[in-house]
C-alpha cells in the first residue's frame, strides 16, 4: 500500500535514506526554491519507519527504471517491459506518475524550434541519426523536417524509422548532446562561427563546387592547415554516398576492407548500400561476409557507426594517395 506522503516529502525521506555525499550531490542539480522546500521537509523529519523507507526507495529504483526504458524505446516500450516485470497494475501507476511529472522526451528541446532551420542543422547527419530525431518528434513538425530534405533520403529515412529497434539512452544522450552544439552554432552565428560551424559550411559548398576549383581550394587549404583539409574531407563523404561509387573503383576498396568490418557495416544499413557493396564482392568474400552477418545477430549501433566510419577512413585514404578517384556528380567526367 502506498505511503500518505507530498512528492516534497518523499524527496526529502529518500535523501534521508542514502549517504550524505550523494543527497548532497542530489541537492546541487535543484533550483534554489525546491532545495529550500526539501531542506524544510528535511529538518523537520523526526523519523521515517523502516517499512516507509523501502517503499520510498523501491519507488524511486521504479521510476529509474522506468525514465530508461521511455528515453531507449519510448512510453509503450516501457510499459510492455515494467508489465512483464511488475505487472500490469503497477506499470499503469508507474507509467501514470511519469506522466503527471512531465517526462522530458529525447530531443524535446528541438519542438520550439521552426522546421526549416531544423532541416537545415540536421540536414548534414546520416540517415540513420536524422531517423532516431525525427521518430520521437510529433508527427506535424516530423513531417515538415522530411518534406525538407532531398527526395532522395526522404524514403530511406523513413525506411529507416519503420525499422528502427530500441536505442540505448546512452547513444541518444550523445546525439542530443551533438545537435544541441550544432544548436548553439546556428543561434550564434550571426556573431561567431565556431570551427565545427564552419567546417559543416565548407563541406556544404565544396560537395557542390566543380571537381578542379575543389581540388585548387584543397591545395590552398592543406598549405594553410592539414587537419582542417581533413575535417573537411571527413564531413563530405558519409558511407551511404558509397552508392555513388562505381563498381571498377569499389572493387579496389573492398580488397583494402575486412570481411568483419564489412559484415558490421552492412547489419544496419540501406538495402542498395547493402547490394552494391555485395556485387562488387568475389563469390567466396560474399559468402564469409553474409554468414559473418548471419553469425553477429544483435549488435550496438554504435558499433556499426564505427565500422562504417573505418571504411569511410580507408575511402579518404585511398583517394588521398591517389589510389582512387570517387565521382561525386555525374557531372564529374573522369578522362584517361
Amino acid at each position: 500500500m502506498e505511503i500518505s506522503l507530498s512528492g516534497k516529502e518523499k524527496a526529502a525521506a529518500l535523501l534521508l535514506s542514502i549517504d550524505k555525499k550523494s543527497a548532497a550531490t542530489v541537492l546541487k542539480k535543484l533550483n534554489d526554491t525546491d532545495v529550500e522546500k526539501i531542506t524544510y521537509q528535511i529538518a523537520n523529519f523526526k523519523s521515517i519507519p523502516s517499512d516507509a523507507r523501502n517503499e520510498i526507495l523501491n519507488e524511486f529504483y521504479e521510476m529509474c527504471l522506468a525514465e530508461g526504458y521511455i528515453a531507449g524505446g519510448g512510453i509503450q516500450y516501457a510499459k510492455d517491459v515494467l508489465t512483464e516485470a511488475l505487472g500490469a497494475q503497477r506499470s499503469i501507476q508507474i507509467i501514470n506518475k511519469m506522466s503527471k511529472l512531465n517526462y522530458k522526451k529525447p530531443f524535446k528541446f528541438l519542438e520550439q524550434i521552426d522546421a526549416s532551420e531544423l532541416v537545415n542543422i540536421i540536414k548534414v547527419e546520416r540517415n540513420q541519426t536524422i531517423a532516431l530525431i525525427i521518430s520521437y518528434m510529433e508527427s506535424e513538425q516530423a513531417s515538415k523536417i522530411l518534406s525538407g530534405l532531398e527526395e532522395e533520403r526522404q524514403t530511406e529515412i523513413v525506411k529507416r524509422i519503420a525499422k528502427m529497434s530500441k536505442i540505448s539512452p546512452e547513444i541518444i544522450s550523445q546525439i542530443e548532446e551533438k545537435i544541441k552544439s550544432r544548436l548553439n552554432d546556428v543561434v550564434g552565428a550571426e556573431t561567431r562561427r565556431d570551427e565545427e560551424a564552419g567546417i559543416n559550411i565548407v563541406a556544404d559548398i565544396l560537395s557542390s563546387i566543380d571537381r578542379k576549383s575543389e581540388v585548387r581550394i584543397f591545395e590552398e587549404i592543406e598549405k594553410y592547415s592539414p587537419e582542417m583539409a581533413e575535417e573537411i574531407k571527413k564531413k563530405m563523404f558519409v558511407f551511404e554516398d558509397i552508392t555513388d561509387i562505381d563498381n571498377k573503383t569499389l572493387q579496389k576498396i573492398v580488397a583494402k576492407l575486412s570481411n568483419k568490418d564489412v559484415a558490421l557495416a552492412l547489419k544496419s544499413t540501406a538495402e542498395s548500400v547493402k547490394r552494391h557493396f555485395l556485387s562488387n564482392m568475389s563469390k567466396r568474400a560474399k559468402e564469409i561476409v553474409q554468414q559473418e552477418m548471419d553469425m553477429l545477430g544483435k549488435v550496438r549501433l554504435s558499433e556499426v557507426l564505427e565500422s562504417q566510419q573505418r571504411i569511410v577512413a580507408v575511402i579518404l585514404e585511398m583517394e588521398a594517395k591517389e589510389e582512387i578517384i570517387i565521382s561525386k556528380k555525374d557531372n564529374d567526367m573522369l578522362v584517361e
